[in-house]
C-alpha cells in the first residue's frame, strides 16, 4: 500500500463570493491539503520447533527484546517485565535514524497474541501472533510505523518499505536460531 496525497477544493459559502464579478458566477475557492495517513508495514513468519506456549514466553521477554525489528538495546524501565504494562526504553534504527524511546506492551493474550507500541514519537507497533503447526508453531510478526511530517515523511516511508521489509525477516530468523532453527 503506498501513502497518497489528496488535494479537496470546497466551494466558499455565497457570503464569500467575490463582489466584483457579475452574477457571483466566481467565487473564492479554498483549497486543503488533506494528507492520508498511511502506515507502512511489513511482516515475516516462520515455523519454529516449539509449543506455542515456549515461543510466545520467549517472544514476550522484554529483557531479551534485542531480536526485534530495528532493536538494538533495551533496558527495563520498572513494573513487570512481561504482559501488559511492560515498559522498555528502547534503542532502535529505524528509517535511517537512530531513535530513542519506551516499548510498552498493550496487548497480551498468551499464548497467541502480543502489541507491543512506541509509547511517544514515531508511531510504531509491532505485533506477535503465534499458531500451533505440525512439529511446532509458526510465530507471526508485523511492524507498522508512519514517519509523519507531510511529504518529506511519505518520501521517507516510501523508500524505507524494502529495508523495513528485510529488517522483520532478518529479526525472526534471528529469534528462530534461539531454538535451534537455521535459515
Amino acid at each position: 500500500m503506498l501513502p497518497h496525497l489528496l488535494v479537496a477544493s470546497f466551494a466558499s459559502p455565497v457570503s464569500e463570493r467575490d463582489p466584483s464579478t457579475s452574477f457571483g458566477t466566481s467565487f473564492l475557492s479554498t483549497h486543503r491539503i488533506i494528507t492520508i495517513a498511511v502506515m507502512v508495514e511489513a511482516h515475516a513468519d516462520v515455523t519454529l520447533p516449539v509449543s506455542c506456549e515456549v515461543a510466545f514466553v520467549a517472544a514476550t521477554d522484554l529483557d531479551n527484546a534485542d531480536w526485534l525489528p530495528a532493536v538494538r538495546s533495551v533496558r527495563h524501565l520498572g513494573g513487570p517485565h512481561s504482559g501488559i504494562g511492560a515498559r522498555y526504553e528502547v534503542e532502535a534504527g529505524m528509517v535511517g535514524k537512530h531513535l530513542r524511546g519506551v516499548l510498552a506492551c498493550t496487548e497480551f493474550v498468551a499464548p497467541t497474541h502480543a502489541l507491543i507500541e512506541l509509547e511517544d514519537g514515531m508511531d510504531l507497533a509491532i505485533t506477535l501472533g503465534f499458531t500451533q503447526v505440525s512439529g511446532g508453531c509458526r510465530m507471526d510478526v508485523t511492524a507498522r510505523y508512519a514517519v509523519g511530517g507531510g511529504p518529506f515523511g511519505v518520501a521517507v516511508e516510501r523508500a524505507s518499505i524494502g529495508p523495513a521489509r528485510r529488517e522483520v525477516a532478518r529479526a525472526v530468523e534471528q529469534f528462530a536460531a534461539r531454538f535451534g532453527r537455521k535459515t
